[in-house]
């Protein structure tokens, strides 16, 4: 409900409640007008007695057709009432006659009620107005605004007492309302924890409209569970937080089906309703409505109370009031609860990932001391060998030796890249100015091209911020295996770059062997080479690559035809 509408329902029982006071005033005045007249009439000659019986027929047509209760008693019995005041109690009139106000009114309110009875009595005032509580037939009480006048003898002294009583039950009850929307949204503003917003929820529904119980639930998608988070009780026989929190499939009874269908329940009488459900003990009524955010059930408001049609139309509206006025706070603690699970994970990981990344190291340090050492012993063993037997080994054995001599070569290409590839983010460097086309130039300068490759560079590479190590190991990577894998007479491969805003997207490309489409998505894997690869290929060069391109938050991606060449794509941005 809107600031707005609260303000306009305000002003509006304020309305109310001053006319009902003038119409009060009015006829209290009329009445004793008439009262005292009758007086005066019966006193007076036979004369008058045709506009006695007048006024007393105006009289009696005024209180038998009142809204308001009329009372006139005296030594606090009730001698005379009309229709209105019966009703409001459910009581006949020959049950209510001679009946003692005492025994109707609610006991916490007459130590009020007398000492305004006292006041009366000793002519200290004429009359008051008190908002007390009257016992009902069935027991239950009705609150009421009861103005009380004294009607006096030539004395002074009180002979009897006229109440007018006006029920403003369905005024408290629309008031109670409203004090429970305000009371949630004040205890409930700034509170992001789900278990107190709940507990705000359940206290504050079941305080201001006088309920049984109040329960609040969470709804748990991924297990499927409906969640107990808070209850409340006003039953002082029951000690609601020794009961075990209630877990209910989603779709199960009458709060799991509320939550599959987004859908309030009301359940007048739950004896003959298949899907409710026992919980400490049975009751008959049951109102059930969904907290709803983004068109998804997010939580539940449910309470139960032991009569039958209990509910009505006004509790069904503040539940859906107080569940659209929590929503933004739910919502917003359950995303709370989801991100502190988040960090949570993520810390883990960051544990484990800085695990992982110690025994890398340690793995860097055994392949480059533990594993080349014995290498180049095996070399140089194989080489002694070699010289030792000169002229005297076959040639099948001595291409043998050759090729065990190229193994060993490629095993220690293959631990240099692991070492490359292992150091590449753990190098601490500090970025500056990088002018790609000097970098790039040097790199064609420096490796070796065969006689048939021709290696253009066809626009002007760009200056960008990173470390000029890594950025030169990138293209020497990439033009590399463009010339290592090149069958063409004439090879070809072109470097260019296109402006694209606020990042540059470099474009190497090569009429060589190609790639095939299967390898696409995996070949910047660590150890991927393709079905028939390159005696010295060790399948580490591209996956440097991607990992030197992700530290730069960049993009690599390729489009290769098998027989006809391929184009690496990757993207750097631009420097600030």
């Amino acid at each position: 409900m809107s600031d707005e509408k609260v303000k306009i329902f305000e002003r509006a029982l304020q309305r109310e409640r001053k006319a009902r006071k003038q119409a009060e005033e009015i006829l209290e005045q009329k009445s004793l007008e008439l009262f005292e007249a009758n007086q005066k009439l019966t006193a007076s000659n036979k004369k008058t007695e045709a506009l006695l019986n007048d006024q007393t027929a105006q009289l009696k047509l005024i209180v038998d057709n009142s809204s308001l209760g009329i009372v006139l008693s005296q030594k606090n019995n009730l001698i005379k009432f009309n229709k209105a005041f019966a009703n409001l109690l459910g009581y006949t009139d020959d049950e209510l006659l001679n009946v003692n106000i005492y025994e109707l009114s609610h006991p916490d309110d007459l130590p009020q009620a007398k000492k305004q009875l006292k006041l009366l009595e000793e002519s200290k005032i004429d009359k008051f107005l008190i908002k007390k509580r009257y016992r009902k037939k069935d027991g239950n009480y009705v609150s009421c605004n009861t103005n009380v006048s004294a009607v006096r003898d030539n004395e002074g002294n009180v002979k009897y007492h006229i109440a007018l009583i006006e029920d403003v039950s369905e005024i408290d009850k629309k008031t109670r309302m409203l004090n429970a929307l305000n009371s949630l949204s004040v205890s409930i503003l700034g509170k992001r924890d789900l278990n107190e917003i709940a507990w705000e929820i359940a206290k504050n529904t079941a305080n201001h409209l006088d309920l049984e119980d109040c329960l609040v639930f969470s709804i748990d998608y991924e297990s499927n569970i409906i969640k107990e988070i808070a209850a409340y009780s006003n039953n002082p026989d029951i000690d609601i937080t020794k009961k075990p929190p209630l877990h209910i499939p989603i779709g199960k009874g009458v709060i799991g089906k509320v939550v599959e269908t987004g859908v309030y329940s009301l359940v007048n009488d739950t004896s003959k309703n298949d899907l409710y459900e026992v919980d400490d003990f049975f009751r008959f009524s049951e109102l059930t409505v969904p907290i709803i955010a983004d068109n998804k059930v997010i939580g539940i408001i449910d309470s139960e109370h032991s009569k039958k049609n209990y509910f009505n139309n006004d509790h069904i509206e503040v539940f859906h009031n107080i569940a659209s006025l929590a929503s933004a706070q739910f919502n917003s603690a359950i995303s709370l609860i989801k991100e502190k699970k988040t960090q949570k994970e993520k810390d883990v990981l960051l544990v484990q990932l800085g695990k992982n990344n110690e025994e890398l190291k340690n793995f860097a340090h055994v392949v480059s001391h533990d594993l080349k050492s014995p290498l180049r012993s095996m070399s140089a063993l194989i080489s002694w060998i070699q010289e030792d037997n000169e002229g005297t080994f076959d040639e099948e054995t001595t291409v043998n030796f050759n090729s065990l001599l190229k193994k060993i070569d490629k095993m220690d290409h293959l631990i240099n890249g692991i070492l490359k590839y292992s150091s590449i983010d753990k190098i601490d460097k500090t970025d500056q100015k990088v002018d790609l086309q000097k970098t790039v130039t040097d790199i064609i300068d420096t490796i070796f091209v065969p006689e048939h490759i021709n290696i253009q560079i066809k626009n002007t590479l760009p200056i960008i911020y990173g470390d000029k190590f890594r950025l030169q190991q990138l293209f020497q990577n990439l033009i590399s295996n463009a010339i290592k894998y090149n069958d063409k007479e004439k090879g070809i491969i072109t470097i260019e770059v296109e402006d694209l805003d606020i990042k540059f997207l470099f474009i190497i490309k090569d009429n060589g062997i190609g790639i095939d489409k299967k390898y696409h998505s995996k070949i910047f894997e660590v150890f991927e080479t393709l079905e028939e690869p390159n005696d010295d290929s060790t399948g580490i060069g591209l996956s440097i690559v991607k990992k030197i391109i992700d530290l730069y938050n960049g993009k690599i991606w390729l489009e290769s035809e098998l027989g006809k060449g391929c184009s690496f794509f990757f993207e750097l941005k631009k420097p600030h």
